[in-house]
């Protein structure tokens, strides 16, 4: 399985589990649209990056340079993420919550396996 597959599998897993928080705290907790989905990422990339390092790259043990490194792409695939949900939020107020938050989702996903794979867990030499 390369790295794209297995990057794409993570990815999934940790989509599902961020949008189901989001749509939760949105829906039964009342928390904004935007923030929900801030909350949901945030927690799915920790979980994210660990697998990353250790499956989907196979970059070796845990390292805090690359954690650092990680989590400024994870900040971001948000702005990513956080901008297209809060178009398009703004654009359909009120409707289809679960829509903008996939479509936030995918544009996000793009930036996230670029700057992961030329700059996160490139190898050393190879670092964009």
């Amino acid at each position: 399985m390369n790295e794209l597959v297995r990057f794409f599998a993570v990815t999934v897993l940790g989509v599902i589990l961020d949008l189901a928080i989001a749509f939760a705290l949105h829906q039964w907790a009342g928390v904004p649209l935007w923030l929900a989905a801030a909350t949901g990422f945030a927690i799915a990339a920790g979980t994210n990056y660990v697998i990353h390092q250790t499956w989907s790259f196979r970059s070796g043990p845990l390292s805090l340079r690359r954690a650092g490194l990680y989590a400024g792409v994870a900040l971001v695939t948000l702005a990513v993420r956080v901008g297209i949900v809060a178009l398009l939020d703004r654009a359909l107020p009120g409707a289809w919550p679960l829509a903008i938050l996939v479509a936030g989702a995918g544009g996000s996903f793009c930036v996230n396996f670029v700057l992961s794979k030329w700059i996160v867990f490139a190898p050393e030499g190879e670092r964009a």
